[in-house]
């Protein structure tokens, strides 16, 4: 059963005018949260409804399950998502993952939803061309239902609590897979400590995207350097309350990709090749050491579509990457 106050509506049109006005939407339509469809939600993934996912102490807000769900279906997920979205709010709301900093900055912090494991292809969540885009259901739902949750729930409305200066659209929804069957390279969820089979999501909150673009090299070591470059150009500050356990994560592209693959690189090589060379002190005004604290921080991901040889660069905001396990949804009957 819900408990969240009911609201009733002449129309589908009436409720779409409400939530406007009340400031419930990211300024698109949404998908009426009836208490049937946020009770489905609820039972897909095993949950009850005050169910604590994680909090805000910041600004005394706590978010239950309910509420995620609700704000899930609001977004245009299917039940079947809803333990990513789960997952990817007790990611987001972990107290490294800082969200009142990454929320509440001027410069407009934000947060990729990035998914492992199984669960990536049982619910077609994009990893290869175009994944960073519009045209997924899961990836622009799931990602969607977090941001929403960050605006209805942990209250980062514009003006108020989100002070972003310009913001960005990635703050509209932001999710995407790891290309797990593109290599041998050990996924991300793995590198962090769970099985294979488990399926997770990490939430990295990043400052902005940088597009790492190399025609040129025709080696791991060429594209690395190429890497390296934009990192330090860019810089990524270091924070005391994260420690040594900063992070950036690099989506390597397929044409990047196949070099690594062609020297038989692993996840391990390329964090170990770029660290030393982000870390090492600055030389200008525009070459700037990167202050993550090990190569472990750097974190690799495969994913995009072929043609392009580039990759790209989520420098973060102050908040570590999580990640989280997605629970498995209970099986019907037991």
């Amino acid at each position: 059963m819900t408990t969240a106050a009911r609201h009733a509506y002449e129309s589908h049109d009436a409720l779409l005018d409400d939530y406007f006005e009340r400031g419930w939407t990211d300024g698109l339509p949404i998908v009426a949260p009836t208490p049937e469809k946020v009770g489905a939600f609820l039972e897909h993934a095993g949950l009850a409804g005050h169910e604590v996912l994680g909090a805000v102490p910041t600004r005394e807000v706590t978010c239950t399950a309910e509420q995620a769900a609700a704000n899930a279906v609001m977004a245009g997920c299917r039940p079947e998502y809803f333990p990513v979205v789960a997952a990817a709010v007790r990611a987001h709301l972990h107290p490294k993952g800082n969200s009142h900093s990454t929320t509440g900055t001027l410069s407009g912090a934000a947060q990729a939803v990035i998914v492992n494991g199984p669960i990536r292809n049982e619910l077609e969540v994009a990893s290869q061309a175009g994944c960073f885009g519009p045209g997924f259901r899961a990836n622009a739902t799931i990602g969607r239902a977090l941001r929403l949750v960050i605006r209805n729930v942990c209250r980062a409305i514009p003006g108020f609590l989100d002070r972003a200066s310009f913001s960005t659209p990635a703050r509209y929804s932001f999710c995407f897979g790891e290309n797990e069957e593109a290599s041998d390279w050990v996924p991300l969820h793995v590198q962090r400590g769970l099985a294979p089979e488990q399926s997770a999501v990490t939430v990295h909150s990043l400052m902005k995207m940088v597009e790492a673009t190399d025609f040129i090299s025709r080696t791991a070591e060429g594209v690395c350097d190429t890497l390296a470059r934009e990192i330090r150009f860019n810089g990524i500050a270091g924070d005391s309350w994260l420690g040594e356990d900063g992070n950036v994560v690099i989506v390597i592209g397929h044409e990047h990709h196949r070099f690594f693959r062609a020297q038989g690189w692993s996840k391990v090589d390329v964090q170990q090749y770029l660290w030393s060379r982000i870390t090492a002190p600055a030389t200008s005004a525009t070459d700037r050491m990167a202050r993550i604290g090990r190569p472990e921080g750097i974190l690799v991901v495969a994913a995009g579509g072929a043609g392009m040889a580039a990759s790209w660069l989520l420098l973060p905001h102050l908040a570590l990457a999580i990640t989280e396990p997605v629970a498995s949804p209970p099986r019907l009957g037991k």
